[in-house]
C-alpha cells in the first residue's frame, strides 16, 4: 500500500525538483554581494586571480552554465573566498530551492482511496533523499481495517491519534492507541490498522525515508 501511495503522490508532485543539486554558482554569487555589503568589493576577475583560474570559466560557474566544477577548482575558490571547501558546499547546498521549503495549501498531495475506506493528505514536499521524511494527515473510516504493510527495510514510522481509536498489529504485538497517543514502530515489519472508533480517525503519520 505504501508504495501505491508513493506512486500516485510522485505523480501530483512530478513537476517539483527532486534532486538535492548543489547550486555553486549562486553560492559564490551570495557571498560576493556580502562581502561587498561589508565594504569588501571582490570582483569575479579578481577572485579568478586568487583562485589561480580563467576568469572565463568562473564567470560560467557564477552564471550556473557549468554546475559541476571539479573539485580542485571549488576547494580553489573557497580558499580565495575565505571559506574551507565543506563551509562553500554547505552554502551551495542551501542554495538549493528544495532545501527550504514553505509548504502551502496549493503544495500539499491529497489522495481520497474510497475504496480502502482512507484518504491521505501530505504536508510536506517530496523528499529527495532517504534523509528526508515524510508526514501526512491520514483520515481512517468508522471500523475501517486497512490491510497488511510492509515500509522499506530500516523504516521508520510515527503516528500520532488526534482523534478516534486506532488498533494496530505490529508482527504477533497488537497495540491500541487512543485520542491524543502516538505510537513509534519499525516500518520494516509488517503491520496493519483498524479503526476501532465509531467516529473516523485523525492520525498525523510520519515515515522515514519518505513515500515520496
Amino acid at each position: 500500500m505504501y508504495d501505491e501511495i508513493s506512486n500516485d503522490l510522485n505523480e501530483q508532485f512530478k513537476d517539483f525538483p527532486r534532486k538535492k543539486t548543489p547550486l555553486w554558482g549562486k553560492a559564490i554569487k551570495t557571498i560576493l554581494e556580502q562581502k561587498k555589503s561589508k565594504g569588501e568589493d571582490i570582483s569575479i576577475q579578481s577572485l579568478a586571480n586568487k583562485a589561480g583560474m580563467n576568469d572565463k570559466n568562473l564567470f560560467n560557474i557564477v552564471a550556473g552554465r557549468v554546475q559541476d566544477p571539479s573539485s580542485d577548482k571549488l576547494v580553489r575558490i573557497a580558499e580565495a573566498l575565505g571559506l574551507s571547501f565543506p563551509e562553500l558546499a554547505e552554502r551551495a547546498i542551501g542554495a538549493w530551492e528544495g532545501s527550504v521549503f514553505v509548504c502551502g495549501f496549493s503544495q500539499r498531495g491529497y489522495i481520497d482511496y474510497s475504496q480502502h475506506g482512507f484518504a491521505i493528505q501530505s504536508l510536506t514536499p517530496p523528499g529527495a533523499t532517504n534523509r528526508d521524511f515524510f508526514v501526512g494527515l491520514m483520515m481512517i473510516k468508522p471500523f475501517k481495517e486497512m490491510k497488511k504493510w510492509k515500509f522499506d527495510k530500516n523504516a521508520t514510522i510515527f503516528m500520532f491519534v488526534e482523534n478516534g481509536t486506532l488498533e494496530i498489529t505490529i508482527g504477533n504485538q497488537i497495540k491500541t492507541v487512543n485520542a491524543n497517543e502516538s505510537i513509534y514502530f519499525d516500518g520494516g515489519i509488517s503491520h496493519k490498522i483498524k479503526n476501532v472508533d465509531s467516529i473516523e480517525t485523525k492520525i498525523f503519520l510520519v515515515t522515514r525515508p519518505p513515500m515520496h
